[in-house]
């Protein structure tokens, strides 16, 4: 089938004549949602207004009964303090005030016995409305245009007697729900308005009450038609006390059209109004719900409209409108079209003429056309174009070869140069290929904690000191993310390649001043080295300096030469990052604890709990294995969390268990320090296992202080509020200064082994020691020395008054129960 063309004029008045129809419908669409608003708006009001007289009448008669009943209970009142029992009088009283209130169906009153003349055994059946035992009951009854009186009944019963048994029980003024009742040999469906005679002391004398028939609520619903809707009356136990859409759910529980919770929604102490599905869960209804106050209850109104009644003049609206916008709409078309052939039809033909010949066969296909207006401004801008392209074109050349960020060569680049290669004659070249694969340590997290922005002018002056480093030595590309590639050609010897790795970590290690904060970045490399120049050389070099760089990253700051027996690392390590989510679920993992000695008296007060891994596969992996793993992965986050929640645990254990308040340290992260939630989730650990926060202490390094020392200080300060402990861990490793203690609220100082390595034969590393517990003790630090194996560095540590030590030479690091019998046999020989 052939497509049909159309002319560069057809589809402009197409496109114009598509603008104008969406633009006119937008308006009318417009126009049609703001009368269709209008009109429900209206509609809502005149459904109020017509609402609204039924509503007053019915309200002002429940009112009106309400003073009734309040009459009648402060007359009886009156008579009781009076010590008068004149039933006869109270008698003609029902009847008076039924008389009065033609609208009810009776009115009446309940004693006590005893209550009011204390004479209820001269009573007995005396009258209609006296019983068996001469209690007063008497039930004035509109029947038959006539006002009867009966005896009441069914009063001792728990159901069929409500009436008397609600206000009994609760002393208050009752407005019970619809119930059935039987007057002589005829059930009534009605409802009762009742309040208790109380004394002055509160002393239970009786009830008075009115019955409405529900018959007659109904008949009058049933005329309360707004806009040919309905109206129902909703009692406060949510059953229909009257239906005029239905008048078989009288007395049935409320017909939800969504949960209760949106019925509840609409009734309350105001008016409220709702579009809802209808009864029959076809079509929407407004439902407008009216409180009716009657003392302490509430009752509602409800106003049931569909919808439809409530638009009969929005659909009449529509269809004028819809003739009105199709004329006028096709009235534009018809003057559109005109005017576009006469005036754009012209220029636009001797555009297509004049590009179809100078493409054909003009100079460079330039476009010329001299009208002295837009299409003249068309063909400058085409012949711009053109002279831009070839400049385009080189640009896209430089970008898909080059990172943007850096400027340096990519990962394409690379390939592109190793395809070149393949394709000279000479496939080998003089001496070595060296490969350097640059990843850089910690990145990743300095990325996530701080902007990107300042990310971005951190690789940018890294990549700068990487290329100066190399220099004319090779060529540097990026491939990635804090990943750099070195290339290097023609080496001789392969120590002019370790020469160049060491000269890019020595350039990368020295501080990086931003924004006025110092930053202190180190690379991990792994070198590859191959002589024979094949196609799948530069695969092969990234991928085994990939390998050896996986290596160095256990050291960081290091450079490795790739061997073939490194290929088995990765795999493991893999398989350890695989499995560390799954061993946390099934508890592979496990803390080990290490006794901290006071040195004073020589007790254990303390531990350090440590992490295993009991791996199916590879037994006990050490700490130093997964913990690098869990840092890179983020898993470090859930496995830190279950670590303190372990340790608070234990310490709850052990008290169950007899042993004495014991407090354990525990190793924090960088990355869990990072979290917003960090004090929160310790915060949590402790009060779930219900220790005191004094019982655990948190062992943080000076790495904490690197990427955010103003954030860190607040969190450590937050801690030591809730009053966990905090100790600065392996102090006289690394950058290791006496400056941060000043700074740091810790409790606690940790000294490395390596403090005390050879410190027996070393006197200036005795004064060392010396003048650091010296120092701390002055900033009210208490003093612990870790890897403590000999009873000859024990001694020196006394001398020198360190408060506590831990080490091999009273326990290795051990599961929780032999924490527990080491305890207990330490303390039974008071060592």
């Amino acid at each position: 089938m052939r497509r049909m063309r159309l002319s560069i004029a057809q589809k402009l008045i197409f496109s114009l004549s598509l603008l104008v129809i969406l633009s006119f419908g937008a308006l009318v669409t417009a126009h049609l949602m703001k009368l269709y608003d209008t009109n429900l708006r209206e509609s809502e009001l005149l459904a109020r207004q017509q609402s609204m007289e039924y509503i007053y009448r019915f309200s002002k008669s429940m009112d009106r009964t309400a003073a009734m009943i309040d009459s009648l209970e402060a007359a009886l009142r009156q008579m009781h303090s009076d010590n008068r029992g004149d039933r006869e009088l109270v008698a003609d009283m029902l009847r008076q005030s039924l008389r009065e209130h033609p609208e009810l169906l009776g009115v009446y009153t309940l004693w006590e016995p005893d209550a009011f003349d204390g004479n209820d055994a001269a009573n007995r059946n005396k009258t209609a409305y006296d019983d068996g035992t001469g209690r007063f009951i008497p039930y004035a009854v509109h029947e038959d245009g006539e006002i009867r009186m009966y005896p009441l009944t069914d009063y001792e019963d728990k159901e069929l007697g409500s009436y008397y048994q609600v206000p009994k029980r609760t002393k208050r003024f009752s407005l019970i729900e619809p119930y059935a009742y039987r007057i002589v040999d005829r059930s009534v469906l009605m409802t009762s308005l009742v309040k208790p005679i109380l004394d002055g002391q509160g002393r239970f004398l009786g009830i008075v009450g009115a019955d409405i028939s529900l018959a007659s609520v109904q008949e009058d619903i049933e005329a309360v038609r707004p806009l040919g809707g309905y109206a129902n009356i909703i009692t406060a136990g949510n059953k229909y006390l009257a239906c005029g859409g239905n008048a078989e759910l009288i007395m049935q529980p409320y017909r939800m059209w969504s949960d209760e919770r949106a019925l509840e929604a609409l009734k309350g102490a105001e008016p409220r109004h709702a579009y809802t599905p209808g009864d029959d869960g076809e079509g929407n209804v407004l439902r407008m719900f009216h409180p009716i106050a009657i003392k302490d209850s509430l009752w509602h109104i409800e106003t049931v409209i569909p919808k439809n009644n409530m638009l009969s003049d929005y659909y009449k609206s529509l269809k004028e409108s819809i003739v009105i916008a199709v004329l006028a709409l096709v009235f534009l078309t018809v003057m559109m079209t005109l005017l576009v052939q006469r005036i754009i039809l012209v220029n636009i033909q001797k555009v297509v003429r004049a590009t179809s010949e100078d493409l054909d066969g003009g100079e460079r296909g330039r476009l010329i056309i001299e009208t002295n207006d837009e299409f003249e401004s068309m063909a400058k801008h085409f012949n711009d174009m053109m002279d831009q392209r070839k400049k385009a074109e080189s640009l896209i050349e430089y970008q898909s070869t080059h990172d943007l960020l850096t400027g340096l060569p990519n990962r394409y680049a690379y390939h592109r140069l190793f395809e070149a290669k393949a394709m000279e004659e000479t496939a080998q070249e003089d001496g070595h290929m060296a490969l350097l694969f640059i990843d850089l340590d910690r990145f990743k997290l300095i990325n996530d904690t701080l902007d990107y922005a300042l990310g971005d002018q951190l690789l940018q002056e890294v990549a700068m000191r990487i290329a100066n480093a190399v220099g004319g030595k090779g060529k540097v590309f990026r491939f990635g993310g804090d990943e750099f590639i070195a290339l290097m050609g023609r080496i001789p010897h392969l120590h002019q390649a370790q020469l160049v790795s060491e000269d890019v970590l020595e350039t990368i290690a020295e501080p990086i001043y931003l924004r006025e904060r110092i930053f202190y970045m180190t690379a991990s490399i792994g070198m590859s080295v191959h002589r024979e120049l094949t196609p799948n050389t530069g695969d092969q070099l990234v991928k085994e300096a990939d390998i050896a760089m996986y290596v160095a990253k256990k050291e960081r700051n290091t450079c490795k030469l790739y061997s073939p027996s490194m290929n088995d690392v990765p795999k493991k390590e893999l398989m350890l990052e695989n499995s560390m989510f799954k061993a946390l679920e099934e508890e592979q993992f496990t803390l080990f604890y290490q006794p901290k000695i006071d040195v004073a008296t020589g007790r254990i007060y303390g531990a350090e709990a440590l992490i295993r891994w009991r791996h199916p596969d590879f037994g006990m992996v050490s700490p130093l294995e997964f913990i690098p793993l869990a840092e890179k992965t983020g898993f470090i986050i859930p496995l830190g969390e279950w670590v303190l929640r372990k340790a608070c645990m234990q310490i709850s254990e052990w008290e169950r268990m007899g042993l004495p308040l014991l407090s354990v340290s525990v190793n924090m992260s960088m990355i869990q320090f990072q979290q917003k939630q960090i004090v929160h989730t310790i915060e949590r650990a402790i009060a779930a296992a219900g220790i005191r926060p004094e019982q655990i202490e948190l062992e943080i390094t000076e790495s904490i202080f690197m990427d955010n020392p103003e954030h860190t200080l607040k969190i450590l300060h937050e801690l030591q509020q809730l009053g966990v402990k905090l100790s600065l861990d392996d102090f006289g490793t690394g950058y290791s200064s006496l400056s941060y203690l000043q700074n740091i609220p810790l409790h606690t100082l940790k000294l490395d082994k390596s403090f005390i390595s050879d410190i027996v034969s070393d006197f200036k590393k005795q004064m060392i020691y010396k003048s650091v517990i010296v120092i701390a003790h002055h900033l009210n630090l208490k003093v612990v020395t870790e890897g403590v194996e000999t009873e000859d560095e024990m001694s020196i540590i006394r001398e020198h008054n360190c408060d506590a030590v831990q080490g091999y030479i009273y326990s290795p690091p051990v599961p929780a129960a032999k924490f527990a019998q080491i305890y207990t046999e330490h303390r039974a020989t008071g060592s």
